[in-house]
């Protein structure tokens, strides 16, 4: 939902675009990077869903080390992933709810971290070097950290 354009005179009378949204305003910003972060985690709960064994390569050894299997980790990463969705439709739609992003950025930060940290014990056990995917998991994890940092920001300034 995309807030109306204002125009502005001082630009010779066009139209400003209205700034990055997802629902309704927050104060933060733009939280796309939640959505796709919830929408990231879904998507990796579908494929590790599907039959075959996702997790056989080397670069993810480490997880089958844990004892824990590919539906574990599917209805775990499916699981966070659709309520970070819902809270982020819910705050969305109520700005007094950033109680609930916060709780799924924390939750996707450790989700990621721990992803890519299983990935590089995976692979520096197995190929003694380091996989992009570190790299990858490193940044979506990092990426979580600031959405709790912007979520807190609302709780904030939603408290006051």
């Amino acid at each position: 939902m995309s807030a109306p354009s204002h125009v502005d005179p001082a630009a010779g009378g066009r139209a400003e675009r209205p700034p990055c949204r997802v629902g309704r305003p927050t104060v933060a910003g733009c939280r796309d990077t939640e959505w796709l972060s919830a929408v990231i985690m879904c998507l990796w709960a579908l494929v590790l869903a599907l039959p075959g064994d996702s997790l056989a390569g080397p670069s993810f050894s480490a997880f089958h080390r844990l004892g824990l299997t590919e539906t574990f980790w599917s209805c775990a990463f499916g699981a966070t992933g659709g309520v970070r969705l819902a809270a982020l439709y819910i705050n969305g739609r109520s700005p007094r709810t950033p109680y609930a992003r916060m709780l799924g950025a924390f939750l996707g930060f450790l989700s990621w971290g721990q992803v890519g940290f299983l990935v590089y014990e995976g692979t520096m056990q197995g190929l003694g070097v380091i996989s992009p995917g570190v790299a990858v998991y490193g940044v979506l994890s990092a990426m979580e950290l600031r959405s709790l940092y912007r979520a807190s920001y609302d709780a904030r300034y939603v408290s006051r």
